[in-house]
């Protein structure tokens, strides 16, 4: 369970994150190489972006920004200025999550690291991330266990075991007979909670990452991303229990589950540089623009409004299986970023825990956002479809 860019206007924008380390009463011109003074300052010179970027604990320089155009000029608060103000949507989300994060503490729970005996972490410190996103979520509750399971191909056997004896609600006992097969090996991970409230996630070790860009010389699983994600999954499921211990978690919307887990722990990861940020956002969803219903407006009304009934107790998720896997993750990422600016992180969340406490997907939406899912549903669905029309085609 796991698993583009936005619009640099022609002003200033400036986020100051430490204290300027670079003094001086005249800086030259700004230009790639020369020096600045306001770390994570992003500037607009002719047609370059220019992010001033920390080289030591004492100097900074300008680099030429790899966000090109992609700069928001200002940012949505409202259903009805998503469209109005599609360039923000991007930038103000990951800036409603740092400033979140930055004035919260970790509420992480005791971790237990499983490793396989023939196993080589590809993140050794996992826990780092893991303590992220629990200090993004810091309001919610969290499990106070987390069982962490590492296992590569010669420890699947093993990994099986582990799982068994947890007995996490989700278990499924051919999950691991279909991991680490080729081309990709051990890659993904899964998640789950116990019937006492423990977090179980299970994670591949190993696996290739094929095209996908390192920020900081990590990718995916080495910076510990795939681990924050799944620790989401474990939130989302903690706070949709109901009183008798029955998970909810599948009357919200299938991509809603996804969608959040990848936003989550791409923003908690690289919440210190909106530059780090877009490359793996980038990363996730460059790829999706390519196929023929191009998403459409009315197309993305179909694909996030499949059943507006969400009966509990049924199966709300099979329709997504007609499409690709992976839009789940990605329209699930850029719906996320439009609920966040309208309502912050902590939102998507309590939908969850409304719905644990017997209200229905429409009947939580209702409360959280003050509208009906009915007509939010349609003007998410437009502002996704122009967000991609006009930023990540161009």
């Amino acid at each position: 369970m796991r698993k583009l860019a936005s619009f640099v206007s022609s002003i200033t924008l400036t986020l100051v994150f430490f204290t300027p380390s670079v003094q001086g009463a005249s800086l030259p011109a700004p230009s790639a190489g020369k020096p600045c003074d306001k770390p994570q300052q992003l500037i607009h010179v002719g047609k370059t972006s220019l992010v001033c970027t920390s080289v030591s604990t004492k100097s900074a320089v300008w680099k030429v920004s790899m966000a090109k155009s992609f700069l928001p000029s200002q940012a949505p608060t409202t259903f009805q200025d998503l469209d109005s103000h599609v360039y923000g949507i991007i930038y103000g989300a990951w800036l409603k999550a740092t400033q979140q994060l930055k004035a919260a503490t970790p509420t992480l729970g005791n971790v237990k690291l499983l490793v396989g005996p023939n196993t080589k972490e590809d993140d050794p410190s996992s826990a780092t991330s893991l303590k992220l996103v629990s200090q993004l979520y810091s309001q919610l509750s969290q499990v106070k266990n987390l069982y962490v399971i590492k296992y590569s191909k010669a420890d699947l056997n093993w990994a099986q075991q582990q799982w068994e004896a947890l007995k996490p609600l989700n278990y499924d006992p051919s999950y691991f007979q279909h991991q680490c097969l080729p081309p990709a090996g051990c890659v993904g991970g899964v998640a789950s909670i116990t019937p006492s409230g423990d977090g179980v996630i299970a994670l591949g070790q190993g696996g290739l990452y094929d095209g996908q860009p390192t920020v900081q010389g990590l990718n995916r699983a080495s910076s510990g991303q795939v681990a924050a994600h799944e620790y989401t999954h474990t939130i989302q499921m903690l706070n949709s229990l109901t009183s008798s211990s029955t998970t909810t978690y599948g009357n919200l919307p299938r991509w809603l589950l996804e969608g959040n887990a990848e936003w989550s722990a791409t923003v908690a990861r690289f919440n210190s540089s909106y530059e780090d940020y877009l490359t793996f956002r980038t990363m996730d969803i460059t790829g999706q623009y390519s196929h023929p219903y191009g998403y459409s407006s009315q197309w993305l009304t179909t694909y996030l409004n499949p059943n507006p009934l969400s009966v509990s107790g049924q199966d709300n998720w099979s329709y997504w299986n007609s499409y690709p896997q992976w839009d789940l993750y990605a329209i699930g990422y850029l719906a996320n970023e439009a609920l966040v600016d309208v309502k912050g992180p902590d939102s998507i969340l309590n939908l969850y825990k409304d719905v644990g406490s017997g209200q229905t997907f429409q009947q939580a939406f209702q409360q959280e956002f003050g509208m009906a899912w009915s007509d939010a549903c349609p003007i998410l669905a437009k502002a996704i479809s122009d967000e991609i029309q006009k930023i990540v085609k161009s």
